[in-house]
């Protein structure tokens, strides 16, 4: 499997095809729309097959400096299941531990501080809280979720 990205270009047509609902094509068309101007989509393949995307940001929430991540969709055959070349990582679990290093290496450039979230439902902020240790916050009516860039 590759990692690749997209930026500055609009992938929707190559992405379209992970979205297994109308939900997440829509959320997939937005996030496509903005990758035109501030968010990078990371994207993981082999040959023509995409597995899953990352799509990111780096902006301030309530003036703390954050690498975000906007949306992060899963091709639905291949959620939940460890792959042996992404060290018996999941598809999500690689690409969030990808964004992590990012903001890592990100972090001494640009002051960077918080891997940052909004959680699409309250089970993946359940998820999120108990298996990566995220802290919760509410600003401006959403719940937000933040790990530390530690090194």
């Amino acid at each position: 499997m590759i990692l690749n990205k997209f930026y500055n270009t609009n992938p929707f047509r190559k992405l379209i095809s992970i979205a297994a609902t109308e939900r997440e094509r829509d959320f997939t068309k937005s996030i496509c729309k903005k990758c035109e101007s501030d968010i990078v989509i990371y994207y993981l393949s082999q040959g023509h097959i995409i597995y899953g995307f990352i799509a990111v940001s780096v902006n301030k929430i309530n003036d703390i400096p954050c690498i975000s991540i906007e949306y992060l969709l899963v091709k639905e055959e291949y959620r939940k299941k460890s792959y042996e070349e992404l060290d018996k990582k999941r598809i999500s679990e690689f690409l969030l531990f990808f964004v992590y290093d990012l903001g890592l290496n990100l972090k001494e450039q640009i002051g960077l501080r918080w891997l940052s979230l909004l959680p699409d439902n309250n089970p993946l902020e359940k998820y999120y809280i108990e298996t990566y240790k995220f802290t919760k916050f509410k600003f401006d009516k959403k719940t937000f979720l933040f790990l530390s860039l530690k090194s």
